[in-house]
């Protein structure tokens, strides 16, 4: 009976120490680096959700809000660095400054990025692309997307700027 209480015991504490994430940082930290990075203060957005994760071993906080305009702002941010690990926005309804649109010049357009991944398949057609967005995630502009063609799905990234392809991830689509 003893060593039955003793299991239990340490089983609890096994089971506590992995699902209570411990960070540095608290919510409402995660939440003003977030509002820092997009120029932004807490009048000017809503927010959706502030929450604590864990992802790749890390404490993440999940910070998502948006703003009077319709935009939408989507973070993960390290709980004890503070160090923004990824971030996207949703473009609708938004109008890039002039500094955005000279940017946008030097980068590679959404059609050649869209070109660049269907030659990797042949016979697919833009019709075959399910998902396609641009975001910033590890350091870099980049595009994401999936094309399903022929019973395949594929899974791509492809840097902004120069058209390289960064990921490209193939499986059946029945797996």
């Amino acid at each position: 009976m003893k060593k039955l209480i003793l299991l239990l015991v340490a089983m609890t504490l096994v089971l506590t120490a992995c699902g209570s994430a411990k960070a540095k940082l608290s919510a409402d930290e995660a939440k003003q680096i977030a509002l820092d990075n997009a120029g932004l203060s807490n009048e000017d957005v809503t927010f959706i959700k502030a929450e604590k994760d864990r992802d790749d071993g890390k404490v993440v906080y999940e910070v998502e809000f948006y703003t009077k305009d319709k935009r939408e702002f989507d973070y993960e941010i390290d709980g004890n660095t503070g160090d923004i690990l990824s971030y996207d926005t949703d473009a609708e309804n938004y109008k890039p400054t002039s500094a955005e649109t000279s940017q946008q010049e030097t980068a590679i357009t959404e059609e050649k990025v869209k070109e660049i991944a269907l030659s990797k398949v042949p016979g697919a057609t833009a019709e075959n692309i399910r998902e396609f967005k641009k975001e910033f995630d590890d350091g870099r502009e980049k595009y994401e997307g999936k094309i399903v063609y022929d019973k395949t799905e594929y899974e791509f990234e492809i840097d902004a700027k120069t058209g390289e392809i960064l990921k490209w991830e193939t499986e059946s689509v029945f797996d």
